[in-house]
C-alpha cells in the first residue's frame, strides 16, 4: 500500500510566543449529499444551518449547503462506506490538507487573509466558512475561541501555508 505523503512535508511548523501554525494530519474527509434522515441515521445529528458544524463523538459534520455535508473523522473512519447506497458519497481525504491556526492573534491573522467577519461575536466556535486565501479556495472551521482549522486542496497547500505564515509574522513579537 502506498504511504500518504504530506503536501507540507517541506514546511516548518510556525511557533511564536502567541501563535502556532501546524499541519493536523490523520483525518478522513467525506463529502455527502442526499436525504438528511438517511445521513443522520449513520452520523447522528446534522447541523441545522449552513456554515455550522456539529460534533458527534469522533465525527465533525459541516453543513456546506442544502442537504450537503462534509464529514471529518479519524483517519481510518468507516463512515463513507456505511453511507454508500444511502446518499452521494465523495471521498476527499487525499485531496485536502488541514492546517491548525491557534493563539490570541489567530483572528487578526485570518482577518488579513479572508473576506469573512471573524470577530469573536460573529465567527464563534462551530462556525464554518467556505472562502479563499490568496485566490485559493479554503474551508475555515472555528474550533475554539482562538483556534481554527483551515482545509485547503493539497495542490495549493504549500502556497496557502506560506501566505498564512507570512501574515503571522506581523504578530511574532506579541506575547
Amino acid at each position: 500500500m502506498l504511504e500518504r505523503r504530506s503536501a507540507l512535508a517541506s514546511a516548518t511548523p510556525y511557533v511564536s510566543g502567541s501563535l502556532s501554525i501546524a499541519e493536523r494530519p490523520g483525518f478522513s474527509l467525506t463529502q455527502v449529499a442526499g436525504v438528511e434522515e438517511k445521513i443522520a441515521a449513520v452520523t447522528g445529528p446534522l447541523p441545522e444551518k449552513v456554515a455550522r458544524a456539529q460534533v458527534n463523538g469522533a465525527l465533525t459534520i459541516f453543513r456546506i449547503g442544502p442537504a450537503q455535508f462534509w464529514i471529518v473523522g479519524p483517519e481510518m473512519d468507516d463512515t463513507a462506506s456505511r453511507l454508500q447506497g444511502q446518499c452521494a458519497v465523495t471521498p476527499l481525504s487525499n485531496s485536502r490538507v488541514r492546517i491548525a491556526l491557534e493563539g490570541a492573534p489567530a483572528r487578526e491573522v485570518l482577518s488579513m487573509l479572508i473576506p469573512v467577519d471573524v470577530h469573536q461575536t460573529v465567527f464563534t466556535p462551530g462556525t464554518v466558512a467556505l472562502t479563499g486565501i490568496h485566490h485559493t479556495p479554503v474551508t475555515v472551521h472555528c474550533t475554539g475561541e482562538t483556534a481554527f482549522d483551515i482545509y485547503v486542496m493539497r495542490t495549493f497547500a504549500l502556497n496557502a501555508w506560506e501566505v498564512i505564515t507570512d501574515a503571522a509574522r506581523a504578530f511574532a513579537g506579541n506575547p
